[in-house]
């Protein structure tokens, strides 16, 4: 597939979105990570009404945090996503914006002893990129540290990844010894461990090789990319339960595009090697063949859960969209490089 042809379905993708969506919308999680790939289509496309539809989201939530001020929301990780586009933003657009309420809110969070509160596993793509853009940004090492610790919690206090398999428990409440799967095996989540894989990508591309925490992070992601690409189906995809894929026998878009944008993004840090490659085009065309319409809509995305479940072909949502945006530019960086 050619630069050309991939820029085409990302407008044919992003048009589609922007007019069924032509409000702002809130600045929660699942718009954060549109928002995401709607920034990656301005990236390759450059066009001033991605640009504008993002600065209009960010200005109409008063660059700030989803539900900002309201008590304890400063340790809900969804809440943060936003964040991520809000420091982008405002690097393009000289002017624009301003960090004082994400710094306000996050001086909370620096000052709250409590590390235990990731409990699910979801927060490492929504924060854990952005408490490291904040650190690099602001030159400020406590950033670094407390989201290390709050990393740590989920990884090694709360048993969410699983060091044999090299995937993560959506959270302890499916530990094996709490819940079995259909067939009796470990629940792994496509789009629970597509979180995590595309998560720890994106800190790996903001945070300096000489971090103290950079060689842990990447040693993760490897051992997830090498068990991932074991598990994908002949059709490209990734099943909603990662390794009981019969039991929920569909494709899932969500899971597999965030895999999908974590294996080219690792190539083109050049973290992983051109051996993943095939894994990330078959998941890429998988998504073209049977998911996306003529119109631009992204199908068989599986709704907002905590867990494997059943798929309806019909259903989209933001963060599907925003994901394969990701993904379109990394093949062109890729091709371009």
């Amino acid at each position: 597939m050619t630069t050309d042809e991939i820029k085409a379905l990302a407008e044919k993708v992003n048009d589609y979105w922007i007019r069924k969506n032509p409000g702002s919308g809130d600045c929660a999680w699942e718009r954060g990570a549109y928002f995401l790939g709607c920034m990656a289509a301005y990236d390759i496309l450059g066009k001033k009404e991605y640009l504008d539809y993002a600065l209009k989201w960010a200005e109409d939530n008063n660059w700030s945090f989803y539900n900002s001020g309201k008590p304890k929301t400063h340790r809900n990780a969804d809440n943060k996503i936003c964040g991520q586009t809000y420091l982008r933003l405002m690097e393009l657009v000289p002017g624009a914006g301003t960090m004082d309420n994400l710094i306000r809110d996050m001086e909370i969070v620096l000052n709250d002893p409590d590390n235990d509160y990731w409990w699910w596993v979801d927060t490492i793509y929504m924060a854990l990129p952005f408490y490291n853009m904040m650190g690099v940004k602001l030159k400020d090492e406590r950033y670094f540290e407390k989201v290390h610790r709050l990393f740590y919690n989920s990884k090694t206090e709360r048993r969410c990844y699983d060091t044999e398999e090299h995937l993560w428990y959506r959270d302890e409440r499916f530990l094996p010894e709490a819940a079995r799967g259909t067939f009796g095996g470990k629940i792994f989540w496509g789009r629970g461990n597509g979180w995590v894989f595309a998560g720890i990508g994106r800190t790996l591309e903001v945070l300096p090789k000489t971090n103290a925490y950079y060689s842990e992070y990447e040693q993760i992601f490897k051992g997830m990319a090498a068990s991932l690409v074991k598990y994908q189906q002949p059709d490209g995809f990734w099943h909603c339960d990662i390794c009981e894929p019969k039991a929920y026998d569909s494709p899932e878009t969500s899971g597999t595009a965030l895999i999908t944008y974590g294996l080219m993004l690792g190539i083109n840090l050049g973290i992983l090697d051109e051996s993943y490659l095939k894994y990330a085009i078959a998941g890429f065309e998988g998504i073209n063949k049977t998911a996306l319409t003529d119109c631009g809509k992204i199908g068989y995305v599986q709704v907002v859960a905590d867990r494997p479940g059943p798929i309806d072909k019909d259903a989209e949502n933001d963060y599907a969209v925003g994901t394969y945006l990701l993904i379109c530019r990394e093949f062109i960086r890729y091709l371009e490089r």
